[in-house]
């Protein structure tokens, strides 16, 4: 397992990717959005030399709030032209993966419209993002109306969609995580840890809410996943990071 670390999307790019190096994480989830972290606001060129220089690895991450389920054909068309717009420049960085979050449609139109459209999406983007050696991961949201079903619905619509995991989004929606990984383990790609309280998704340290992570854990190497894992914690003081990061490397190496 590598540990990842998030870039927060209101700081520069390239001081965070060097706050991660200089704390000993494998790679960065290297978000491209705004305010501080849009796609023309760092030089791909000196991040890449810098992540190669620690040895780093990069995943992609883009914007959770892009329309990719709205019944405006050029709205969504623009959300599925700006994560295209990416491809290139996670590719510059070596990502081999970039995650899409799945989005509300109009409730007007119904919850199939819903994931017809986020499905669609996708699925160009699959198909976009091939050429670069890029899988397109779907990262799912933290509804309780958007479960198991909903999740397979969405992947089933391009079969070169892989599975992006956020426990905490899990949680909330109150999601069977073994069932989860049981049925959908085989194209599970990356992983995202933040604690909660079962309400919101708060981002909290790991073990200040109420997730079993040990539990969490053991199900996890008991799918076979040893891939990326990124701490996706947003915390003023950057030491519940850390604690966290000893926490799950602890407990990755240890339990069975």
């Amino acid at each position: 397992m590598d540990l990842a670390y998030m870039n927060h999307p209101a700081r520069k790019i390239l001081d965070e990717a060097r706050w991660a190096a200089e704390n000993g994480f494998d790679a960065l989830d290297l978000t491209i959005e705004g305010p501080a972290a849009l796609i023309d606001s760092f030089d791909p060129a000196e991040l890449r030399a810098l992540l190669d220089a620690a040895g780093m690895r990069v995943v992609g991450h883009t914007a959770w709030y892009l329309p990719f389920a709205s019944p405006v054909e050029r709205v969504r068309r623009a959300a599925v032209e700006e994560i295209a717009a990416s491809l290139p420049v996670f590719a510059t960085l070596g990502a081999t993966m970039v995650n899409v979050h799945m989005t509300r449609g109009v409730p007007l139109y119904g919850d199939d419209d819903e994931l017809q459209r986020n499905g669609a999406s996708f699925a160009e983007l699959a198909h976009l993002a091939e050429p670069y050696g890029i899988q397109i991961i779907v990262e799912h949201p933290p509804w309780r109306r958007f479960g198991l079903k909903q999740i397979r619905a969405i992947l089933d619509a391009d079969p070169r969609l892989g599975f992006h995991l956020d426990v905490g989004h899990a949680f909330v929606a109150g999601i069977d995580l073994e069932r989860l990984l049981d049925e959908l383990g085989d194209r599970l790609r990356h992983v995202h840890f933040s604690d909660n309280r079962g309400q919101d998704d708060d981002h909290m340290p790991i073990g200040a809410g109420k997730i079993d992570w040990q539990q969490t854990i053991r199900l996890l190497k008991r799918a076979g996943y040893d891939g990326i894992v990124t701490l996706e914690v947003f915390d003023q003081e950057r030491d519940f990071l850390l604690l966290s990061a000893q926490k799950v490397r602890s407990w990755w190496r240890t339990l069975e």
